[in-house]
């Protein structure tokens, strides 16, 4: 009901943060496809798109993440697509698999400089969270 553009912000980003599958369907087309929307909402769309407790909805855009952002990232100004990019990476899919699609990315020799950077920082956190994760198996067993 907020009709300033801050309200339109939030309501993007608590659209794409539903746990239905038509609501992630519509925010995953907006953060790699629209290009009409402005930067700002599709920026809030990444950044609500992922949330813990929805590893399961969410897991089929782990994938999709590494196939569909070299060409979103193509449509946006080096910029947006850089911060876009890091709000819509699959923060929660702490697996090696999510690793193992992003190594494959940053082996290809048509990524955009900005994001191969984000990336970059991105795996080498999710390298962190599994490292800890095994340390916390470990001392539980």
């Amino acid at each position: 009901a907020d009709p300033s553009a801050t309200g339109a912000e939030r309501a993007a980003g608590c659209r794409a943060a539903l746990p239905d599958p038509a609501a992630k369907a519509a925010a995953w087309e907006i953060v790699v496809r629209n290009t009409e929307l402005s930067n700002r909402l599709v920026e809030a769309a990444a950044q609500g798109f992922w949330q813990p407790e929805q590893v399961e909805l969410t897991g089929p855009y782990v994938e999709r993440y590494f196939a569909d952002m070299p060409a979103a990232a193509r449509r946006r100004t080096p910029w947006v697509a850089d911060q876009v990019a890091a709000d819509a990476y699959p923060r929660y899919a702490v697996a090696q698999p999510t690793r193992e699609l992003a190594a494959a990315l940053l082996a290809r020799d048509d990524v955009a400089p900005g994001l191969r950077r984000v990336v970059t920082d991105a795996d080498d956190d999710l390298r962190r969270a599994l490292v800890a994760r095994t340390a916390v198996a470990a001392a539980a067993a």
